[in-house]
């Protein structure tokens, strides 16, 4: 095996994304990284995948994000400016995203929690805003992303302390949907997984797209952005199915 790796798995329209460095806490490569960017394509043109469930390897850690000893690969800071963001990866895909956080979720794992849609920790994760500790912040959305979902006060506790985070605290913080027990987790969200399979894609796609939108937009845009998203999906063959399935009191088939 590589220094690394992203793994790929598709089953029943789930596409499985797991990073592969357990012997160092999931940290991510340069190679890694530039390879979640090339897989966010294939998952966004691959019509077969409709969910994406993120996860990292072992249950010590999800990840650790970018791995400390291997940054100076990016060269100068505007060269590392300019990189391939494996963060911005998982926010650019248009489909809905599960992340499954078993241990730590430090730094850019932290960041790349935050980038997912849904986010369910076994009892034993942790998350920490590190990088101050270091001496940079966060260039990958943890400051900007988690302001929005907690708001000022508490994200700035988290930041600027840079305190470890239990797996129940961030449940009452507001940054993480469901805590489940270790033994539990892969079922919990592979069932969550599977029963959005079953909703129309094209739906949980627009749905994605107005939701991350509402996040940029003043209530009055994202009103109007929203009725034209609206519109748009009773042109779609998805519509037409589930307005067919209500009419003859069946399960649609999307």
């Amino acid at each position: 095996m590589s220094d690394g790796e992203i793994l790929i798995k598709i089953e029943e329209h789930v596409c499985y994304l797991t990073i592969s460095r357990p012997a160092k806490m999931n940290s991510i490569t340069k190679a890694m990284a530039e390879r979640l960017n090339e897989i966010t394509d294939e998952i966004n043109y691959n019509d077969d995948i409709r969910v994406v469930v993120l996860s990292g390897e072992g249950e010590k850690s999800f990840s650790t994000g970018s791995d400390i000893n291997l940054l100076n690969q990016y060269g100068n800071p505007f060269e590392l400016r300019n990189r391939k963001d494996y963060c911005a990866a998982i926010r650019g895909i248009r489909k809905p995203v599960i992340s499954k956080i078993k241990g730590y979720a430090l730094g850019g794992g932290f960041e790349l929690v935050l980038g997912t849609d849904i986010r369910v920790a076994s009892e034993s994760a942790q998350f920490a805003a590190s990088e101050v500790k270091n001496g940079w912040i966060s260039g990958s959305g943890l400051i900007q992303i988690l302001g929005r979902n907690i708001g000022y006060n508490k994200a700035a506790k988290v930041i600027f302390t840079a305190e470890m985070v239990n797996a129940k605290e961030a449940l009452q913080l507001g940054f993480i949907n469901d805590v489940v027990p270790m033994e539990e987790i892969d079922a919990f969200v592979d069932n969550m997984a599977k029963k959005m399979t079953e909703l129309s894609p094209i739906a949980l796609q627009l749905a994605k797209a107005d939701l991350v939108a509402s996040q940029n937009m003043s209530l009055d845009m994202g009103l109007k952005y929203e009725n034209d998203l609206f519109a748009f999906s009773f042109t779609t063959e998805d519509c037409k199915e589930g307005l067919a399935a209500f009419k003859e009191k069946r399960k649609p088939k999307f």
